[in-house]
């Protein structure tokens, strides 16, 4: 009966709000969303549309913060993907693990506990690849945990850590010169020009977020379609 409750006033809340936001009565909108968020801090509807009156409002220093709040949303309900993911290992299941970390990355690419997901999804792979797994026909297989230093220098790359990466890549190259992947990918790396210029490092960041809250709220769009 609660839940029947909660589904009809909900949508009752998403009625009369978007109702508001097509007649562009963006007080009233935020005041709805504003009372339901009261009740209901993580609703994605009622933040979708609170952020949206603020937009029409002309409110984006009150939309910066609420996109915030937002963030730090995201990042507790995160946080479960963290925990799955350290069962999962320490119960040998490994690729469970990986895809855990891997939606913690999905979701906050920027987060501080990006560095840490990177590493433990590295360490999976060199624990799936074990002396007893390794074919000692393969003359490739005395080179396997540098091929996991370089995955690992390649999952830096791709979430913004560009000087981490050029350490390792570093690293690989004094110990083995010949490498050729990670030659390729340091030389890349030197030209690239997010290396080159904190700024452009800096912005590239920016970038990044902007396109993670512009997917947020393609999200929270799409649940209001969905839900409609």
């Amino acid at each position: 009966m609660e839940i029947k409750n909660f589904s009809e006033n909900h949508n009752y809340f998403l009625r009369q709000a978007e109702e508001n936001l097509r007649h562009n009565n963006f007080t009233e909108a935020l005041n709805l969303s504003a009372e339901q968020l009261r009740t209901f801090p993580d609703d994605a509807d009622a933040l979708g549309i609170y952020c949206e009156a603020l937009i029409g409002m002309g409110k984006l220093e009150d939309l910066r913060e609420s996109l915030n709040k937002v963030a730090e949303i995201i990042s507790r309900l995160n946080l479960i993907h963290e925990r799955a993911g350290d069962a999962c290992r320490e119960n040998g299941f490994h690729n469970e693990a990986a895809s855990c970390y891997e939606r913690f990355l999905s979701l906050r690419p920027d987060a501080e506990k990006a560095v840490e997901m990177i590493g433990k999804i590295a360490f999976l792979e060199q624990q799936d690849t074990s002396p007893s797994a390794i074919d000692p026909e393969d003359e490739n297989h005395g080179h396997q945990q540098d091929f996991f230093t370089v995955t690992m220098a390649k999952l830096y790359i791709e979430q913004g850590h560009f000087h981490d990466a050029e350490i390792i890549l570093e690293e690989i190259i004094k110990r083995e010169p010949e490498n050729r992947q990670a030659l390729t990918m340091l030389s890349e790396l030197k030209q690239s020009p997010v290396l080159q210029s904190q700024e452009e490092t800096e912005s590239f960041k920016r970038d990044n977020l902007i396109i993670t809250l512009s997917s947020w709220l393609k999200n929270i769009e799409r649940l209001k379609i969905n839900g409609a």
